[in-house]
């Protein structure tokens, strides 16, 4: 089981070592380094999020690894889950942009801090050390180490009450759905790269949108990662 340190076990400490138990995350999971964290319906922020920058400013989703700097403990991105039971007023698209960040101070108002992590294997002891929060988030402007690591068109057309953005990190097929407008209640998958939150860093998703209103947007957010020594 990881106990969230190097194991000396391991001859080569500088590259990946693969002994497959299972197939997936299982194996994540069965070692005790898969956590979950959950939001319920909850307001994404105040302000009209009308371009990237200001999606960035005010990011839906924002994880802190609270890990101490030269740990080597990462956290790996698997997927984040956004429920949408509110739209704004509007709205004609909607694109995300994922940053990562090392400045400790990253979140100037702190939104509301998600249930969890929670390990998902129940014979597990070992504890997170993942900050995740959801609402209404501030971010201050992204460092000169900082970085956008990712972006993404979520839908063409106005979002829709029900729908379901499922965002998937590090999957190796790069495809998404985009079915025609998108006029009815949907669920979509997005592929994104391969998301690694080093020790200290941030990582915030923020979601945007042509024409987007004051009007705040509600989602139930999950998110789901993989926490382990590095090259582990």
């Amino acid at each position: 089981m990881s106990t969230g340190s190097a194991n000396p076990n391991v001859s080569n400490q500088t590259s990946s070592l693969v002994r497959p138990i299972f197939a997936g995350d299982y194996a994540a999971a069965d070692e005790g380094s898969f956590f979950t964290a959950y939001q319920g319906l909850v307001a994404s922020t105040a302000v009209a999020t009308t371009t990237q920058v200001l999606g960035q400013a005010n990011p839906t989703v924002a994880i802190q690894n609270t890990a101490p700097a030269g740990s080597g403990i990462n956290l790996y991105l698997r997927y984040i889950k956004l429920y949408m039971s509110a739209v704004t007023t509007g709205a004609t698209s909607a694109q995300a942009v994922g940053t990562l960040d090392p400045m400790a101070n990253k979140l100037t108002t702190l939104g509301t801090l998600m249930t969890g992590p929670n390990n998902v294997n129940s014979s597990s002891a070992t504890a997170s050390r993942a900050l995740v929060y959801g609402g209404v988030n501030v971010a201050a402007a992204t460092s000169t180490a900082g970085k956008i690591a990712h972006t993404a068109v979520l839908t063409n057309s106005i979002p829709i009450v029900l729908d379901i953005w499922v965002m998937a990190f590090g999957e190796p097929s790069y495809t998404d759905n985009l079915i025609g407008t998108m006029s009815l209640v949907k669920k979509v998958s997005i592929s994104c790269p391969p998301i690694i939150i080093g020790p200290q860093w941030w990582y915030t998703l923020g979601i945007w949108g042509a024409s987007w209103a004051a009007a705040a947007p509600t989602y139930s957010i999950e998110v789901g990662w993989i926490e382990r020594p590095s090259g582990q």
